[in-house]
């Protein structure tokens, strides 16, 4: 799946940067999101995954697990939505890498997706601090 800029297409003028972005991708099964700001010093990354969970739509249906990945701090949290139907579960969650922070969030059909999901995704990500 493509990602695409939503900053850039809701304003072609305004692009995400090294500060600040937000990147989006779906399909009939499956709806990503990711987003990073800088925040030099943060070391809790949990207001950027409050951030990321859209208030009217998402609901966290678990426990917040707390983890160090890498020496990333990371927080995960399964969620249902009423974004869509036909993707009414999904996760979300947010990480610390050098000054920024990260967030991601997913909606699947089902409620084990999202998970393994997260994690092939933070497998792949490459913290250059």
């Amino acid at each position: 799946m493509a990602f695409y800029d939503v900053g850039a297409q809701q304003n072609a003028g305004t692009p995400s940067t090294y500060s600040q972005g937000i990147l989006a991708s779906y399909n009939a099964n499956l709806f990503l999101q990711v987003m990073w700001q800088v925040a030099p010093g943060a070391a809790d990354p949990q207001f950027l995954l409050d951030l990321i969970l859209d208030s009217g739509l998402d609901t966290r249906s678990g426990s917040l697990e707390v983890k160090l990945i890498r020496d990333m701090n990371v927080v995960y949290t399964p969620i249902t939505t009423t974004a869509t139907p036909v993707l009414p579960f999904g996760g979300a969650a947010a990480w610390t890498c050098g000054d920024r922070v990260f967030a991601w969030k997913a909606y699947t059909p089902d409620e084990g997706s999202a998970s393994g999901l997260f994690d092939e995704a933070l497998a792949r990500f490459n913290c250059n601090r």
